[in-house]
């Protein structure tokens, strides 16, 4: 009696490398956001687009595999953010006096500091609006399916998280005050 043939994995393909073309741009510069890193993005979009590789059997099928692939990224970015959350502690409670404060890779501009800390008042479901419109560069349609909502709903997100955080941004726009 022979042993059960290996199932061999999905091979990828054409409808793999489109999915990768379709996603890139706008995957990498909302992860680079949330991270506020371009090097924590790219390894993250590696990351995401490995887990989507290896579950193409079950992807290829769904009726929104980018969607997926968001979700995925998003929670690939908030389990990473959660570890250097923890690593800056550590550094910071195990620092010798005199010693920096944190890694110098870890540093954030101060630009994108004051946005990240408006972004963190909006509640999750406004500032993944904001985040997936204005640095991933979704539609409204594709917010709403990636966000499980209407496009309406989206749309309402985007503008009351957009307001929220108008008032500690205002003075990073054009002409606004010191």
């Amino acid at each position: 009696m022979e042993p059960p043939a290996e199932t061999a994995p999905a091979v990828a393909g054409p409808d793999f490398d489109a999915l990768v073309h379709r996603v890139e741009g706008r995957l990498i510069g909302y992860l680079r956001f949330r991270l506020g890193s371009g090097d924590d993005a790219e390894d993250l979009f590696q990351e995401t687009m490995l887990a989507a590789h290896r579950h193409w059997h079950e992807v290829r099928n769904l009726e929104n595999p980018e969607a997926w692939v968001f979700r995925v990224a998003h929670n690939l970015a908030v389990n990473h953010g959660k570890r250097r959350a923890v690593q800056r502690r550590a550094t910071l409670r195990f620092a010798a006096p005199g010693m920096a404060s944190g890694p110098t890779h870890l540093e954030q501009a101060e630009t994108g500091a004051r946005v990240q800390a408006a972004l963190d008042l909006l509640p999750p479901d406004e500032r993944e609006a904001v985040c997936l419109k204005i640095w991933a560069g979704c539609t409204w349609v594709e917010i709403a399916r990636l966000m499980g909502v209407s496009e309406d709903k989206a749309a309402r997100l985007f503008a009351r998280g957009l307001k929220t955080i108008a008032g500690p941004l205002a003075d990073l726009a054009p002409g606004g005050s010191p």
